[in-house]
């Protein structure tokens, strides 16, 4: 709603006639008709003895409101300037964008949208320049799965920086981190460090596949340095994986079941079988 739709709304509310609300701020009834089809904008004064006049703030006239719906914010800012010795308003817009959906679940929006400088956004699926909930999307989310470029997610997390269970991005840190650096139990990735690793240079505690590996079992195409069994190809080769599976079940305990299959899944790859 624009600042001349309010003033028409409110004139109505008050059974007053275009001529008579004139009457009363000392303006003529076109002044008033042009301001109610957005023709001009008051004077800094006017808005004032309108704000008065109606019992209302400043603000709830310059500002729209965008609860509940989806709208454009058109924001009036107020200045003052001198013409003639008179005061009059500068209208700069400024757009920013709001939905929120009028269901909740445990006292949050289903879905909030808030766009815009210094906006953010809070619900079971929330976007905006910083967004939490379940599903967070913006620059900055917190959530159950966030899809942002610094992100934290209880179960993913994609993004420039990533923190989360499974993390995906240029920096990831998560039980499953995949990304330029990464750091995870399980971790995939350029610089990969965690107990299971591989990448271009690969340090995992447990298995470590790369380039250059290091671990306590180490396959490294390049080189590899392994506490227990290490074994080195060339890089038009695989490894002989009978004898790095033999030694992935001798020395790694079935408490790390999952990540040993998924280890044992990645070298089958890079073996060819």
């Amino acid at each position: 709603m624009t600042l001349g739709e309010k003033i028409n709304t409110l004139r109505i509310k008050s059974g007053l006639s275009q001529e008579g609300f004139g009457e009363k701020l000392g303006v003529s009834r076109q002044s008033v008709s042009k301001w109610e089809t957005d023709q001009s904008v008051p004077e800094l004064d006017k808005i004032v003895m309108i704000s008065e006049l109606f019992g209302v703030s400043t603000d709830s006239l310059l500002k729209e409101p965008t609860e509940e719906t989806g709208m454009w914010d058109r924001t009036l800012r107020v200045e003052q300037k001198t013409e003639e010795g008179q005061p009059r308003v500068v209208v700069r817009q400024g757009f920013s964008f709001e939905y929120k959906s009028r269901k909740t679940w445990k006292g949050l929006p289903l879905i909030h949208v808030n766009i815009g400088f210094g906006k953010s956004a809070k619900g079971v699926i929330a976007i905006g320049l910083a967004a939490k909930g379940i599903v967070a999307i913006g620059l900055a989310g917190l959530g159950v799965i966030t899809l942002a470029p610094v992100g934290i997610g209880l179960l993913l997390s994609i993004g420039m920086v990533a923190v989360g269970s499974v993390a995906v991005g240029n920096f990831a840190f998560g039980i499953v981190a995949m990304g330029a650096i990464c750091v995870g139990v399980f971790s995939m990735g350029a610089l990969a460090v965690g107990q299971f690793s591989v990448g271009a240079m690969a340090i995992g505690q447990q298995v470590a596949v790369g380039d250059v590996a290091h671990g306590n079992i180490a396959l490294g195409f390049s080189e590899a340095s392994g506490a227990v069994f290490q074994q080195i190809t060339g890089k038009q080769g695989g490894f002989d994986p009978q004898d790095v599976l033999q030694a992935i079940d001798e020395n790694v305990a079935d408490s790390w079941y999952l990540f040993k299959q998924w280890i044992k899944m990645m070298i089958g790859i890079v073996s060819g079988i």
